[in-house]
């Protein structure tokens, strides 16, 4: 009995004695030299799920007539947008304000093609549905400016709230949207080549040896009307309104 209240005894001792020395390996902060740059650089990877939110015209379910009277569209009853899902890369250039504070600029290139389902009645055939799909591709160059808000560092993490606006381009050559000589059919929804944004988002800063990873989700919405209605088809026609949503979910590696 003596002998095994002894070695329990020593036991008790060196877990003791181990515990500080645990403790001390569990906080051990790794990396985060860039926080004290006052200017840093990076990286990122992106996913995206899009899709446009549709405000439509009064008389949208107008069947529509080309202007030469020679073809009339089928009776229109649904318009909608299937959220798409895209992928972008971007680099990252981070200006530090304060201890909690940064200014980030973080130019992107996103592929993030949409599409628009119009859903038709064709004329004289009863409650027979057709159902067409616009695909809209897209190609942007992303420019957000963005302040980042974190709270103090907790060990090897620490969250932040992100937020500002964004200028996109649509890169896609101009030709892949020449559809003059096309049916009515074959049109295309277009879009103005340029829009602005606001977005904001939530993520957390992830602290390795020798870098710094942040996963974060930022929700984007466009301001204005996308819409590029100056050649009227049965696509842009029962239109009023066009505007972007997405959802991220990125990684940024600094």
């Amino acid at each position: 009995m003596k002998y095994r209240a002894s070695v329990a005894y020593t036991i008790g001792v060196l877990l003791w004695a181990c515990c500080p020395v645990y403790g001390q390996q569990r906080v051990q902060r790794w990396g985060g030299g860039v926080d004290d740059e006052p200017l840093h650089f990076g990286f990122s990877f992106h996913h995206i799920s899009a899709d446009y939110k549709i405000a439509l015209k009064r008389d949208w379910q107008a069947p529509f007539v080309t202007p030469d009277g020679s073809w009339t569209a089928d009776s229109l009853y649904g318009v909608s947008s299937p959220v798409y899902q895209g992928v972008g890369l971007g680099l990252l250039a981070d200006l530090k304000l304060t201890e909690n504070t940064n200014l980030r600029f973080t130019p992107t290139l996103a592929f993030s093609n949409k599409t628009v389902d119009y859903r038709y009645t064709p004329l004289g055939t009863g409650n027979h549905e057709q159902q067409l799909t616009a695909l809209v591709r897209a190609s942007y160059i992303d420019l957000p400016l963005l302040l980042k808000f974190k709270s103090d560092r907790k060990g090897n993490y620490r969250g932040y709230l992100i937020g500002g606006g964004k200028y996109s381009i649509n890169v896609v050559s101009g030709k892949r949207y020449d559809d003059a000589g096309n049916p009515p059919v074959d049109k295309l929804l277009k879009t103005k080549p340029g829009y602005f944004s606001y977005e904001a988002g939530i993520g957390f800063d992830l602290y390795f040896d020798f870098f710094k990873m942040s996963p974060e989700v930022r929700w984007v919405q466009s301001i204005g009307n996308l819409l590029d209605a100056r050649e009227p088809n049965m696509y842009n026609h029962p239109i009023q309104r066009l505007m972007l949503r997405n959802f991220q979910i990125s990684l940024f590696f600094e």
